[in-house]
């Protein structure tokens, strides 16, 4: 990732951001649904990462999984061997999280949690980035850990955190770079547990202009209702994670629907963003 100019890249990102047309869609015709219709259960991730979840509150988790057909189910690793044992041959996918939610372990102990995870059943891993060194601009560290983390797991789709509401708009444009040259799969917003909040649709727009095609984009952190989430993937999100799937879910309907219906409930409440105080400020509490 050194070869980047990231100061030039994200200059230039930010000024595409600045004009864009915030009335028209951003979406990835390689990671939304290919399905003319599709429903708003293929893009979330049912969650449950309290440190207090109990056994019969994950067994919940998957049963509502497997009613809505949620994309994942994302559990604490001690819990994935057994999402993994009640979800078998679902189609539901078990995501784990590594690193989480600090990003601040080790990359040898980030990438031994990581093939933990695979071994007892997680196909996806959400890890958290070393935020630290994102803050500090040490952008080889940051590659480098990452890149632990995928070699670690090949054939694992790994999602990386990067605590976007904690970031400037250009250090959001070079993490997902980072990211993406070390081989991730996704970029996701946030854990949920930052005291600097989560998912906006600025921060999830700016992810999807820096990744383009190439990677997914996760958005999490505070997305409890139909019209948040529908916001976020018309500003790019392929996956959605959130506690409140269930309630999202059954406020759209089992039923599939044509891509373009779902994309006009997000139209009906694009005026919530303010895109042009996120550019102008150019700082974390601006998104």
């Amino acid at each position: 990732m050194l070869e980047h100019d990231l100061d030039a890249l994200a200059s230039r990102l930010l000024r595409g951001l600045a004009a864009r047309d915030w009335t028209m869609p951003l979406l990835s015709s390689r990671f939304a649904p290919s399905a003319g219709t599709v429903r708003i259960a293929d893009y979330i991730d049912h969650t449950l990462l309290k440190a207090e979840a109990t056994a019969p509150q994950i067994d919940r988790l998957c049963e509502e999984a497997l009613e809505h057909r949620f994309a994942a189910v994302c559990v604490n690793p001690i819990w994935v061997s057994r999402c993994h044992e009640r979800l078998a041959g679902s189609g539901v996918a078990v995501a784990s999280v590594v690193g989480f939610p600090l990003g601040a372990s080790c990359s040898t102990v980030k990438a031994l949690e990581a093939q933990k995870a695979a071994a007892d059943g997680a196909s996806e891993l959400d890890m958290v980035a070393s935020i630290g060194h994102i803050k500090g601009g040490n952008w080889q560290a940051v590659h480098e850990d990452i890149a632990a983390v995928v070699e670690a797991v090949p054939g694992v789709l790994v999602k990386v955190i990067i605590e976007s509401a904690a970031l400037t708009p250009e250090e959001v444009v070079k993490a997902c770079v980072a990211s993406r040259a070390a081989g991730a799969g996704y970029v996701k917003t946030s854990t949920g547990f930052h005291p600097s909040g989560g998912a906006t649709v600025e921060a999830v727009a700016l992810m999807r202009l820096t990744v383009g095609e190439e990677l997914g984009v996760k958005a999490s952190g505070g997305i409890r209702d139909c019209a948040t989430a529908m916001r976020m993937i018309f500003h790019g999100a392929t996956r959605i994670g959130t506690s409140s799937g269930v309630a999202i879910a059954r406020c759209l309907g089992e039923t599939p629907l044509p891509l373009a219906d779902l994309l006009s409930f997000a139209d009906r409440h694009a005026g919530d963003c303010n895109s042009g105080a996120f550019v102008a400020r150019g700082h974390s509490r601006s998104y």
